[in-house]
C-alpha cells in the first residue's frame, strides 16, 4: 500500500462544505477543490492509504481521513513520522520565501503541484532539492514553457479531472436554441480580467438588445474574510473599476446584468441556460480554467483569451482572441451568440477522454507507479508536440538542447523578459543571409 497525503491551504475558506465535492465546485478556487476532490477518488482506491492536510477539518466527506495542522511545515513533519511517502502541494513561492521547505525532509518526498505559473527563483529551488519526486503541471503548454530549465527532467503534467459523470449535458438544450445569456464564472478579481467584460458589455447590448449577463462568483473564491465595496461584488477599488460600465446613471445595476455570487452546485442550472461562457477574459494567470470544463460539458460555447491553460481546455480554438480590448472580446461574443457551434456531443466526448475525474486519477495512478519504480514522468514531451509557434515553443526547444550540452550553464528563458525575447527573434528570423 502506497501511502499518500495532501496539504490542503484552506486557511481563509472556513465556511466551505466539502461534503459533496463528486457533485462539482462548491464555490472555492479550483485549485483547492482539484485537491479534495483527487484525495476523495484516490481514498476509494484500496491501494492507497490517504491523508489530507487542512487547516479547518470540518465538513469533508467521512471517508477522507483529515488530519488539521497549522502549516505547510506541520503537514511534512506528520507525513514524517507517520512514514508517508509522498506529499502533495499546490506549489506556492511563500512557501519557499518563508522557509517552510527549508531544513532536514528526512524520508517523505515532496510533489509540487503547479495551478500557477512556476516562478524562477521557485525553479532553481526545486532543481536543487533532493526529495522533490516529481513536479506536475496541470497542462501541457505551461509544462513545455520549462523545457529548458535543469527542473525539466523531474516535471511532468496532468490534467485536472472534473467529475463528468455526475453532471450531463443532455437534458439540456443545444446553444443554438438557448437565449443570449452570457455567463461569466470565477473570481471577481483584477488578475482574472472580469473588468475586460465589463467594459464589453455595452458594446455587446448595442448589437444584440436581449442580451443578459450572469456573472457567478465574488472576490471572496479564494477568501471568506476579504472586505468588498458598497456593491458586495469585489473589493471596493476593482469594483469601481468596473461597475460604471454596468450600472446606469443613478448608480444601480442595468437590468441586463445579473450578480449571483458564489455558487456551489447550484450554478449549474444557470449553466445549462447559457449560450456562452467567459472564463478568465485576460488569460494573463490561467494554467488551466475548470470553468471551461463547466461549461463545456453542458454544452455552452466558450470565448476566452488564447493563452496557456485555455489551448488545453478549449475545443473551439475559433473563440479564443488574442488581443487584451474589450472591443475584441464583445466582437468575439457577438459572434458567437448570432452563430453557436452545433459540435456539444464532440466537445463532451474530448473532455471526458481527457478531463474527466476518472482518467485524471488513472494518470495520477501511472504517476505514482512510475515513481515507485525510479522514474517520474508518465508523457514523452518529444511526441506530438502541439502548438509550435505559441509563446516561441520552438525556440525552447532548439535552446532547451543547447542548455543540455553546455549542462544549463545558460540562463533559462524562464529568466528572461520574455517580450525582449520575442523582439529578439522576430529580429532574427526577419533577417535574410
Amino acid at each position: 500500500m502506497i501511502r499518500i497525503s495532501f496539504y490542503l491551504d484552506n486557511a481563509s475558506l472556513f465556511e466551505t462544505n466539502w461534503q459533496n465535492v463528486m457533485n462539482g465546485n462548491p464555490g472555492v478556487g479550483g485549485t483547492e477543490y482539484e485537491i479534495v476532490l483527487l484525495a476523495y477518488t484516490l481514498t476509494k482506491k484500496s491501494q492507497y492509504d490517504v491523508t489530507l492536510f487542512a487547516h479547518y477539518v470540518e465538513n469533508f466527506p467521512s471517508i477522507i481521513h483529515v488530519k488539521k495542522v497549522n502549516n505547510i511545515r506541520d503537514a511534512i513533519n506528520y507525513a514524517e513520522q507517520v512514514n508517508i511517502t509522498y506529499l502533495i502541494f499546490k506549489e506556492n513561492p511563500r512557501w519557499i520565501k518563508e522557509h517552510f521547505l527549508d531544513g532536514n525532509i528526512k524520508t517523505v518526498k515532496l510533489i509540487p503541484w503547479c495551478h500557477n505559473y512556476l516562478q524562477p527563483k521557485s525553479l532553481d529551488f526545486y532543481a536543487e532539492m533532493s526529495n522533490i519526486a516529481s513536479v506536475i503541471c496541470v497542462g501541457r503548454e505551461q509544462a513545455d514553457l520549462y523545457r529548458d530549465h535543469k527542473l525539466f527532467n523531474k516535471i511532468d503534467y496532468i490534467y485536472n479531472g472534473f467529475p463528468i459523470k455526475n453532471i450531463s449535458y443532455r437534458d439540456s438544450l443545444p446553444a443554438k436554441d438557448r437565449q443570449n445569456i452570457v455567463t461569466y464564472m470565477g473570481s471577481i478579481t483584477r488578475s482574472k480580467g472580469f473588468h475586460i467584460l465589463a467594459k464589453a458589455w455595452p458594446i455587446i447590448l448595442k448589437s444584440i438588445k436581449d442580451a443578459q449577463l450572469y456573472v457567478i462568483g465574488s472576490g471572496r473564491v479564494y477568501d471568506d474574510n476579504r472586505l468588498l465595496g458598497k456593491y458586495n461584488i469585489a473589493d471596493e477599488a476593482y469594483e469601481k473599476e468596473f461597475m460604471k460600465y454596468l450600472t446606469d446613471s443613478n448608480g444601480n445595476i442595468l437590468p441586463s446584468v445579473h450578480f449571483m455570487g458564489r455558487m456551489g452546485t447550484e450554478k449549474v442550472e444557470i449553466i445549462k441556460k447559457t449560450k456562452v461562457g467567459v472564463t478568465n477574459p485576460s488569460g494573463e494567470t490561467e494554467t488551466f480554467g475548470i470553468g471551461v470544463i463547466e461549461f463545456e460539458i453542458m454544452g455552452c460555447e466558450v470565448v476566452t483569451r488564447y493563452c496557456c491553460g485555455h489551448l488545453d481546455t478549449v475545443y473551439n480554438h475559433r473563440n479564443m482572441y488574442k488581443s487584451h480590448k474589450s472591443k475584441t472580446l464583445a466582437k468575439f461574443i457577438c459572434r458567437a451568440l448570432n452563430n453557436p457551434s452545433s459540435d456539444s456531443l464532440k466537445v463532451y466526448q474530448y473532455i471526458q477522454n481527457h478531463f474527466s475525474i476518472e482518467h485524471t486519477t488513472t494518470e495520477w495512478e501511472k504517476l505514482f507507479t512510475a515513481l515507485e519504480n525510479g522514474n517520474n514522468k508518465i508523457h514523452d514531451f518529444n511526441k506530438n508536440i502541439p502548438n509550435m509557434t505559441f509563446r516561441w515553443k520552438w525556440f525552447r526547444i532548439i535552446y532547451s538542447y543547447i542548455n543540455q550540452i553546455c549542462d544549463y550553464r545558460l540562463p533559462s528563458m524562464t529568466h528572461m523578459n520574455e517580450n525582449k525575447i520575442s523582439k529578439k527573434i522576430r529580429w532574427i528570423t526577419s533577417k535574410r543571409y
